[in-house]
């Protein structure tokens, strides 16, 4: 067994998959996403019809990690068709993976979806190959040479097969039918109902907020005989200071100090919804007009770009969001970057992926700005275990990046406010709003203390038979 074989196994055991059984021919197998927030991926079968449900790469945790370089565990090519909830990497960022072993199907998403897991894929592609480069050039990885997961051909080998369809459209494979629904969360987000002759099972998908300042709540769910249900914040509310006052805060401490606001931010999402709010804040004048607000992220550029284009996907109409970049500085070069790094002017608001510390531009603004008591540095959305925004959480007061360590003398502080998920009450709500109590909930996308939590709050509110899936667990129905 190979070094990352053995990884594997201590995981999740040698029988690497949870499988419901659905009657007597339909089956689901969880090859990511049970147990941890990361690596989605469900396998619906019915007779010989295969259809995927997400193909995320795994993050956070090193073991974790790990496992992007081994098989995915399917033969790829017998797979039929890929359902993509959302273009986030935990849910796209294998699919270059699944390609490159042999997958020649359709992958169905809606048209959002499609144009942002485009760029999320390229840029996860040449963000790996650079960092390669850099390491090897460095000479700082354990790996000689280091390698990227995948290049940015075979990022590119993924696009053709994307299909756009439309929300309420049932589409075919095989012996299985699936529809997409509204999840709320980033745009484009959807929920799937994969049905077969006798059963629906819906999949949640990552759910939004009822509140979100941007996004639709997310549609209640159709009839389904078995729900399975993301849980990322199910052991928590989300705090009741709303995200702008929060932002607010900030500022308005940074610009007394004169100082620097740093928020790593998700490129798609996030970082739209801090933009958004930010510039709320200097409309109304809550704070100073004069702090110029930084995006620097050219894969956020291109986000921002399609909430413009897709505004019937979201709360403003159009035209607003163009208004909202109008105020906004994009950091459009490596140079104007690092130039950023070194300018004297103060107050400023710089908003950088990546969302958790783990690569991209925000890195070498904490090694500039870090050590600075002056500044901020706001974490505003989930951190995973084993990043660099965990650590943070966690109290750490240097962080090891690109092969050194860099001290954190400024301000960090954090908010769930800015959350792009449902809460734990906003999950038991959405569940409860279902057009029929399923006869069962399975529990995915949530470290296990969440899930377990939310379980427990299903099982006395709703009285719905839940469990959490498990990874190398054998469920029948």
């Amino acid at each position: 067994m190979s070094f990352f074989g053995l990884v594997r196994s201590v995981l999740i055991g040698d029988n690497r998959t949870a499988k419901i059984e659905i009657g007597e021919t339909v089956n689901i197998e969880f090859f990511g996403g049970a147990e941890t927030v990361t690596g989605s991926k469900f396998l619906v079968q019915e007779n010989e019809t295969r259809i995927l449900v997400d193909c995320g790469m795994f993050q956070g945790l090193k073991r974790l990690r790990l496992m992007n370089w081994e098989s995915l565990g399917f033969d790829a090519a017998k797979i039929d068709a890929v359902i993509l909830t959302h273009a986030h990497l935990d849910h796209c960022g294998a699919l270059p993976i699944l390609v490159k072993q042999g997958f020649k199907g359709p992958i169905y998403c809606t048209e959002p979806t499609l144009e942002l897991a485009k760029i999320i894929l390229l840029d996860s592609a040449k963000i790996q190959e650079e960092d390669a480069e850099y390491a090897n050039r460095k000479g700082f990885s354990k790996h000689h040479p280091a390698l990227a997961l995948y290049t940015v051909k075979e990022a590119e080998n993924v696009l053709p097969l994307m299909k756009a369809i439309s929300l309420h459209q049932e589409r075919k494979v095989g012996d299985l039918a699936f529809t997409l629904y509204g999840s709320g969360h980033i745009l484009g987000a959807a929920s799937a109902l994969v049905s077969s002759s006798t059963k629906k099972v819906y999949f949640s998908g990552d759910l939004g907020r009822y509140n979100d300042p941007l996004m639709f709540p997310p549609e209640a769910p159709p009839a389904a005989d078995v729900i399975i249900m993301e849980s990322t914040y199910g052991d928590r509310d989300h705090s009741l200071v709303s995200s702008k006052d929060f932002l607010k805060e900030c500022i308005l401490e940074v610009c007394k100090s004169r100082g620097v606001l740093l928020i790593p931010s998700f490129s798609v999402g996030r970082m739209q919804n801090l933009l958004h709010e930010i510039v709320e804040l200097k409309r109304s004048e809550e704070i100073p007009g004069q702090v110029p607000i930084f995006a620097n992220s050219p894969m956020g550029d291109e986000a921002s770009a399609l909430y413009e284009k897709f505004h019937d996907f979201h709360r403003l109409g159009s035209g607003q969001f163009a208004e909202v970049l109008s105020e906004v500085h994009s950091v459009k070069t490596a140079e104007d970057s690092k130039n950023l790094n070194e300018t004297l002017s103060r107050p400023m608001i710089v908003v950088a992926a990546s969302g958790m510390l783990t690569g991209g531009r925000i890195l070498h603004h904490v090694k500039s700005f870090g050590g600075d008591p002056r500044n901020i540095l706001l974490l505003a959305g989930f951190q995973s275990a084993g990043t660099r925004g965990a650590s943070l959480l966690e109290g750490a007061r240097e962080l090891k990046i690109h092969g050194r360590m860099h001290p954190i003398n400024c301000k960090v502080v954090a908010s769930d406010s800015f959350s792009a998920h449902a809460d734990r009450n906003d999950l038991v709500t959405w569940l409860k709003s279902a057009e029929r109590v399923p006869q069962r909930v399975l529990l995915v996308h949530g470290e296990i203390s969440a899930a377990e939590a939310l379980r427990s709050k299903i099982q006395a509110e709703a009285g719905i038979e839940t469990e959490i899936a498990k990874l190398g667990q054998s469920i029948t129905i």
